[in-house]
């Protein structure tokens, strides 16, 4: 029986082959839909073609990846490393056989592209360069789209090609598949003119993709192996917390034994259908919430682990507990989740932290999360406003004092903050307002791991964890002599930055949705709704207070909108488009790209000296434009960093700007 991946067998003659399926393409195109005349893969991927709305006669692939794309997406996805060290082999190969060797990625995406010379210059005619996209989609049957369409090798030979232009080739692709999802990462293929058909090549592709897919589970294993070592390390330093780690597969790797009694885990080792998704899931039922962290190896995240935690607090819980965990965060931006990731993996180090950021953008909510996946979870967790304490009574709030110390202590002396936060966490909010005489004792608690208390003789030892926060600039206040700089240090061994409201990208939606809910069920009004206009007003508004003053505006337009929309006529009067309005005009973009390197697009106002109060825009296409300017100006000019930013690819900004007339100012300058 003949191998219905493969186009024809060693007793075939390639060249009446060739002529038989130009017959039955043309057949098909004319509307006599023939099925017997090709496979069935093939005549399948036909109709495919015509319902992407490929023409037949379509005769250049479309370049969709900068040089600078394809280099960084050989430097970051793992596949493609590892079939790099196959490389010069294949190529060697390639070139001796008249072929050339392609890895493209699962959006059939060419990320490689190497072998006989005289071939490659003839395939550059047809745009089969890297960069181009050879997906089912774009150029119809071929053996690497219709590969990744179907999940199985695939041969395409000459006239089975949906387009015409490349009747004259022979190709032949494998899908790579992760072991772990089972997900197509992409594919090897070999191409050459039809006349050097074989079915061996299929066979070749077949054993490469193989050895490549052998070295992704190796992988897989010593991934395993981390994700393993990662449980035991937190349970050993905390046997209490119901873990389990999973791959990126969602194969359960180990799990506390509470995992199975209750029947979280089904027999293939993976979760029951109602945690599949378990990123904050709750089961009402048992009062249970499923908390999952991400584990990252190198910058890559490799698995993850679930927490289980139980809604029923324990009687013996002490007063000084969280409010917050990373479950109550709220924003998407690729900004706000850097930070998050971070802090997880700060959680169970058990070292101080330092948080950065400006006033009213969540400081304490990240450390009271670090304190409630840390290990200390269950003890107690202090926060102190050190702006807030009087300077003559911060020594013995922190640190407490002896019976007898001063006039009116209390009878048996009293302890301080951190003896409060015994086995658990103090958090020391503002500590940049901190007294200079205070910053020495607090410094030998970081080093000593000991206090005195006031009128005291005996040090005390201490078990706490320091988590502090600052929204000045400690290096500066070191230099001005109003910070210790080696408490500086001492207390900057982890850092964390929050970032402002204004850099989190598609953040003032999600905030502001939930923090209008929130008020209408706390003032027991109806819910309110925003308009894009209104809502685009906001988002371009810098939010000086951040999160804070986001909250506090609802509360304002939730008291002041007589209906159940809110319009900027409900606004204070600080909030307001103020931005500048960069003038712009299309030219031809075309001459942006020389020899793959990008130029700026140097946006040009003459106001650019001060901030001029504007309009904002009154349609949807007005508002997207002043968005992509805005981003542009942003980016100095940077296509690539503000496509990046807007989650839009390069070509759609050229595109868009475009579209407008070229009296309005934009200009492109490369000197």
């Amino acid at each position: 029986m003949k191998n219905p991946y493969i186009s024809l067998d060693i007793s075939s003659s390639p060249k009446t082959e060739k002529d038989r399926i130009e017959r039955a393409w043309e057949n098909f195109i004319s509307g006599q839909n023939l099925v017997s005349e090709v496979r069935s893969l093939t005549y399948q991927s036909w109709e495919r073609s015509i319902r992407h709305g490929v023409h037949p006669t379509k005769g250049r692939a479309p370049l969709v990846l900068s040089q600078d794309e394809i280099q960084e997406y050989q430097t970051t996805h793992t596949f493609f490393s590892i079939s790099e060290s196959l490389l010069p082999k294949l190529k060697e190969s390639a070139i001796d056989s008249g072929h050339l060797i392609v890895i493209c990625n699962h959006k059939g995406e060419l990320l490689y592209l190497d072998g006989n010379a005289s071939l490659k210059k003839k395939a550059e005619n047809m745009n089969f360069t890297a960069g181009t996209s050879w997906s089912e989609s774009y150029v119809g049957t071929n053996a690497m789209g219709t590969s990744l369409a179907t999940g199985v090798p695939m041969q395409v030979f000459a006239g089975e090609h949906f387009c015409q232009p490349v009747h004259n080739w022979v190709c032949s692709a494998s899908p790579i598949k992760d072991p772990a999802t089972q997900k197509v990462l992409g594919a090897v293929n070999l191409t050459g003119i039809w006349d050097v058909v074989h079915p061996l090549s299929l066979s070749a592709v077949v054993s490469i993709t193989q050895t490549i897919e052998e070295k992704l589970l190796s992988r897989l294993k010593f991934e395993h192996f981390l994700l393993l070592e990662h449980y035991i390390e937190t349970t050993r330093k905390n046997p209490s917390k119901i873990v389990a780690v999973l791959d990126r597969g969602h194969q359960v790797i180990k799990a506390s034994t509470q995992w199975y009694d209750k029947g979280w885990i089904d027999y293939n080792n993976r979760l029951i259908n109602s945690l599949s998704d378990c990123s904050g899931t709750e089961d009402m039922k048992d009062g249970w919430i499923f908390e999952s962290v991400p584990f990252y190896h190198q910058g890559f995240p490799i698995g993850f682990m679930i927490h289980a935690i139980s809604k029923v607090k324990p009687l013996n819980k002490t007063r000084f507990s969280t409010k917050y965990s990373f479950i109550n965060m709220i924003g998407k931006s690729p900004e706000f989740q850097s930070v998050i990731d971070e802090a997880h993996t700060m959680a169970n180090l058990d070292l101080p932290v330092l948080i950065e950021g400006e006033s009213g953008t969540g400081k304490e909510l990240f450390a009271q999360s670090i304190h409630a996946y840390s290990h200390r979870s269950e003890a107690a967790f202090v926060a102190v406003n050190c702006g807030a304490i009087p300077k003559e009574l911060a020594a013995s709030e922190l640190f407490g004092y002896e019976e007898g110390t001063f006039t009116g202590s209390i009878k048996g002396g009293r302890a301080g903050k951190f003896q409060q936060a015994e086995g658990g966490t103090i958090f020391l909010d503002e500590v940049g307002e901190m007294p200079l005489d205070i910053q020495t004792m607090f410094l030998r608690v970081l080093e000593e791991g000991e206090i005195v208390r006031m009128g005291g003789r005996e040090p005390i030892k201490l078990n706490v964890r320091v988590i502090a926060a600052t929204n000045c600039n400690l290096k500066k206040a070191c230099e001005e002599g109003t910070f210790r700089t080696d408490l500086y240090y001492r207390l900057n061994i982890l850092s964390l930055q929050v970032p402002p409201l204004r850099e989190r990208t598609g953040d003032v939606p999600l905030l502001l949705n939930h923090f209008l809910t929130t008020t209408c069920e706390e003032i027991r009004r109806p819910p309110l709704k925003i308009g894009d206009q209104d809502l685009f007003v906001l988002e371009q508004y810098e939010w000086p207070g951040n999160v804070r003053e986001l909250r506090n505006f609802t509360y304002k337009v939730a008291i002041k909108a007589n209906g159940n929309v809110i319009t900027n006529s409900d606004f204070p009067k600080e909030i307001g488009l103020s931005k500048r309005l960069i003038n712009y005009s299309s030219t031809d973009h075309s001459h942006q790209k020389l020899n793959n390197k990008e130029q700026p697009l140097i946006l040009t106002n003459p106001s650019s000296s001060h901030e001029e109060s504007v309009n904002y825009p009154t349609s949807l296409k007005q508002q997207e434009l002043h968005m992509i300017l805005m981003v542009l100006n942003e980016a100095n000019g940077n296509v690539t960093a503000a496509a990046k930013k807007l989650g839009i690819h390069r070509s759609t900004i050229y595109r868009k700007l475009g579209q407008k007339t070229k009296n309005e100012g934009l200009s492109n300058n490369n000197g």
